[in-house]
């Protein structure tokens, strides 16, 4: 379903669709995706499902987005239909982040509640 997501995307915004990747599901691993930040400068585009695929440390993310920025790459989201293109909105993409966090918090303690009556 994933790649077929991404196929789309790239397809519906003109992009080449060259491989479908996907981490491996060891918590706080990102292996495959420093290995794409590393040839970043070889892409127009990374493409990923959700900003939640993205390391959840604040510190770590931002490194990874600077880094495939500052090589003239961009990041896609196709989720939350999202593309961060340039240094200036890593703050945006923090802050939105953060919006998504603070959401999941707020379901999981109305959740709890629920489950208390």
């Amino acid at each position: 379903m994933q790649s077929t997501s991404l196929r789309n995307y790239c397809e519906k915004n003109d992009l080449i669709f060259h491989l479908h990747v996907v981490e491996n599901q060891i918590p706080n691993t990102y292996l495959v995706l420093e290995s794409l930040v590393e040839k970043a400068n070889h892409y127009d585009g990374i493409v990923m499902c959700s900003v939640s695929m993205l390391p959840n440390d604040p510190t770590t993310r931002r490194s990874v987005v600077t880094r495939v920025l500052a090589q003239g790459c961009k990041l896609h989201f196709t989720f939350e239909q999202l593309v961060v293109s340039s240094i200036d909105q890593i703050a945006d993409l923090e802050e939105f982040v953060s919006l998504i966090d603070l959401s999941q918090n707020q379901n999981s303690i109305a959740h709890a509640l629920d489950g208390n009556n």
